[in-house]
């Protein structure tokens, strides 16, 4: 689950550079919101120029692209000191206080290896590209290192932010101790700058001299900053990996590999955070398998993970789905739902089920529909005598509909590593989603009448009565979807573009209600970078780490394998989705995503099955892992809601829904054409 402290720490239990750090994240989220405002109006005057005055810009699909460059790496650093970055927390969980301070430092300076060094050769391409008067090949010709400078500036504040984490964990001390991070930080940038852009050779090692330095460094000021325990702890790590790289090396691919795995499920298992953990594998293959390092490699991935307009689609639906949230426009729903489900056997479970449904479609998050529909529904399902197993567990199965019902943020990663178009995703989505709604509203009908008592019937009369109010709340937001879907059917529009005009419509929808205020603007604004940070630093880990990978010819490896095992495609199917399933357990979905796809795809393709319709699958069981313990972020989202219910009685109530999850997979694979029926019509 995301570990939040719910804010940027406390300046005044900082040290004077720790403040100064958290300051400048302040600073630099600024420059992200107003890039992720400007993506918005950019693209949608791109559409309002092409299709009012069919005078299209060539500047906005490149301009937004830089701007979402900018939005992530602006805001990654405040992302980091509010504690959105995932991480997986089963076993740190069960530490004391003192003992999971330590294993958090560790892990922090270990995060710190990947951070600084890719911040130093993100510097050093920019700096090269400026001295070459490099071009990117597009219709603008943009001088290369002007976007790429965020992606440096980010990253090396982004290590000055762990910094800032790692003197929090540290605990009370003497001041020079606080701050003997940060006076080394300097020493260490000053005499990299020295070196300049081709730092020497240190011979015996194989490696240049300032990733040396930087190792060196951050190995000291684990002992200073940190103390014994954690400087050693830091210290085993490091010399260990290279040791024991060297060693299995020598062993062949299957043992590299192997080592790979266990490496990223240690970290994990640790508690490092999952962008980092990835981006720390990469670059221990960068460093280690590879003949001679070439750490250029580390900014060279990171600016190609995210270089895409299709990408910019994420932020738009995450900030149309936060103006939606916090403008309150879409607490309605669920009180129309439940005034027109009233009568039925459990409506007020089947006014969640519907209610999330409607909601995924304008948010694509889960866990913002299971808080949203949570916050209302659960209250109210209490009040009324539902079960706790009832009344969470199908909000919680509920909420994951916000990756499967399109916008989905998943089925754009999806998309856009594999290579599927996004648009085709979407649609393929809508037919499986409302399936699995109305295979959620059988199982609550099903629970009920088998256990009455756990949905006692509702007056429909005893329900507050819906004003004007209400009823045209819910329609604009149904109105929002509509034109989101019919866009993308239409072709009118690529899903970037829906995203600009879902968001910009919200905005003039909520201005238009009078739920719209500058402190709900900015909350939206800020919510959506901190979301596209987290998301894109996975990314980015998971991209460099996919060098690892394409070095092995992993992905070539299984697919010999498999062809020499000569075993059916199903079968073979059957067993990915069950490793998928026990990941999901574990990882949230766009980790598993990006982490798997490079091997997983590839094979699909060549067992003959169908790209989208795999997507759909895949999102489906992603969607089991976000209500399967020990890892389902759903099911903590619902539990922080509840206070008094445990984690248990919320993942036995989801029980029901995982089955039916299930059953819906068996129709796709049975009946493909659930998925694709519509995208034939796109043709």
């Amino acid at each position: 689950m995301a570990s939040s402290n719910g804010g940027l720490p406390a300046e005044q239990a900082l040290s004077a550079p720790g403040r100064l750090i958290a300051r400048c994240s302040v600073g630099l989220l600024v420059i992200a919101c107003a890039a992720v405002a400007a993506m918005m109006f950019a693209t949608v005057y791109d559409v309002g120029a092409r299709y009012l005055f069919n005078r299209p810009t060539i500047w906005a699909t490149e301009i937004s692209t830089y701007l979402l460059i900018t939005a992530i790496f602006c805001g990654a650093s405040y992302a980091h000191l509010t504690g959105a970055n995932v991480r997986v927390e089963v076993l740190i969980r069960r530490l004391n206080s003192a003992n999971r301070r330590t294993v958090e430092a560790a892990t922090a300076w270990l995060a710190l290896v990947f951070v600084a060094l890719t911040g130093w050769q993100a510097v050093l391409l920019v700096i090269s590209d400026y001295e070459h008067n490099s071009r990117l090949f597009s219709l603008l010709l943009t001088p290369s290192w002007l976007p790429k400078t965020p992606i440096a500036v980010g990253m090396i504040v982004l290590a000055a932010a762990l910094l800032v984490e790692i003197e929090r964990l540290g605990g009370p001390g003497p001041p020079w101790r606080r701050s003997a991070a940060y006076g080394l930080a300097i020493i260490v940038t000053i005499v990299l700058l020295a070196l300049g852009p081709e730092p020497p050779t240190v011979g015996w090692l194989g490696v240049d001299a300032g990733s040396v330095l930087v190792l060196a460094a951050i190995a000291i000021g684990a002992f200073i900053a940190s103390g014994r325990v954690v400087g050693m702890a830091v210290l085993a790590a490091v010399v260990g990996s290279v040791l024991l790289y060297e060693l299995v090396a020598a062993w062949g691919v299957t043992a590299l590999t192997v080592l790979i795995l266990a490496t990223i499920a240690g970290l994990l298992a640790v508690g490092m955070r999952i962008a980092f953990a990835l981006g720390l594998i990469g670059l221990i293959c960068i460093y280690l398998l590879t003949p001679t390092p070439f750490p250029i490699t580390l900014p060279d991935r990171t600016w190609g993970s995210v270089n895409s307009f299709a990408l910019t689609a994420v932020p738009l639906y995450v900030l149309m789905g936060a103006l939606l949230i916090r403008s309150g426009l879409s607490s309605e729903l669920f009180a129309v739902m439940a005034r027109a489900l009233a009568r039925l056997p459990g409506g007020l479970a089947q006014a969640s089920a519907a209610g999330c449904a409607v909601f995924a479609a304008v948010s694509g998050s889960s866990v913002a529909t299971a808080a949203t529909i949570g916050t209302v529904a659960c209250p109210e399902m209490t009040k009324r005598g539902y079960s706790p197993g009832l009344t969470y567990g199908v909000v919680a199965a509920g909420g994951t509909l916000g990756i499967l019902i399109p916008p989905s943020v998943p089925l754009i990663i999806y998309g856009t590593t594999a290579g599927v178009p996004v648009a085709t995703l979407f649609i393929a989505g809508i037919v499986p989603g409302l399936l699995l709604v109305g295979i959620f509203m059988l199982v609550i009908l099903v629970w009920v009448l088998m256990r009455p008592q756990a949905a006692p019937r509702v007056d429909a009369r005893s329900l507050a009565p819906l004003g004007w109010h209400s009823l045209i709340d819910t329609l604009l937001v149904i109105l929002l979807i509509l034109m989101i879907i019919l866009s993308l059917y239409g072709g009118l529009a690529t899903p970037s573009e829906t995203g600009a005009l879902g968001a910009f419509f919200a905005a003039v929808i909520c201005l238009g209600r009078r739920r719209l205020n500058w402190q709900i603007v900015r909350s939206a604004l800020a919510e959506t970078v901190v979301v596209t940070a987290f998301i894109f630093m996975i990314v980015v880990g998971a991209h460099i780490l996919t060098f690892g990978f394409d070095y092995l010819r992993l992905s070539r490896l299984v697919l010999a394998a498999v062809t020499d095992a000569d075993v059916g495609r199903w079968l073979i199917l059957a067993l990915m989705l069950a490793i998928y399933l026990v990941l999901g357990m574990f990882l949230d979905s766009i980790s598993m995503l990006v982490l798997t796809l490079p091997v997983a795809f590839p094979l699909i393709v060549s067992l003959g099955f169908d790209p989208v319709w795999f997507g759909i699958i895949l999102v489906i069981v992603a969607e089991a892992g976000l209500i399967t313990p020990p890892v389902g972020m759903n099911l903590f989202v619902l539990q922080g809601i509840a206070k008094t219910v445990t984690i248990r009685t919320i993942a036995i109530g989801t029980m029901p829904f995982l089955a039916a999850m299930g059953v819906t997979i068996l129709l796709l694979c049975f009946f493909p054409e659930i998925a694709l029926w519509l995208t034939a019509h796109l043709e």
